[in-house]
């Protein structure tokens, strides 16, 4: 069975707050493929970009902070990426546009 769960951030969110927080319930314990398109400020879908992964543990006090990796987007400014999801876990992800 796939679930499938849309989180879509509109350009008002993204030009008027620095961090974004989107919550989504998923089975326990599975990888799930994150997916989505990085677009500029003249929203255009924004080819190169990369983006930035931090995966955060919250089971555990302090909280853990542990960098994932780095995706690029491709031409059309889609990403995707497999990331395990787990009571307690979050993720961080910062876009950065290409040079």
């Amino acid at each position: 069975m796939c679930a499938v769960v849309k989180k879509i951030i509109s350009r008002k969110e993204l030009t008027t707050q620095k961090i974004i927080c989107k919550n989504a319930t998923l089975p326990s314990e599975e990888y799930v493929l994150l997916k989505g398109v990085v677009y500029s400020p003249q929203r255009r879908p924004l080819p190169h970009a990369a983006i930035d992964i931090i995966q955060i543990d919250s089971n555990v006090t302090p909280q853990v902070k542990k960098n994932i990796g780095v995706t690029f987007t491709l031409e059309d400014g889609s990403y995707g990426v497999p990331l395990l999801w787990k009571k307690g876990y979050a993720y961080e992800l910062t876009a950065y546009s290409p040079a």
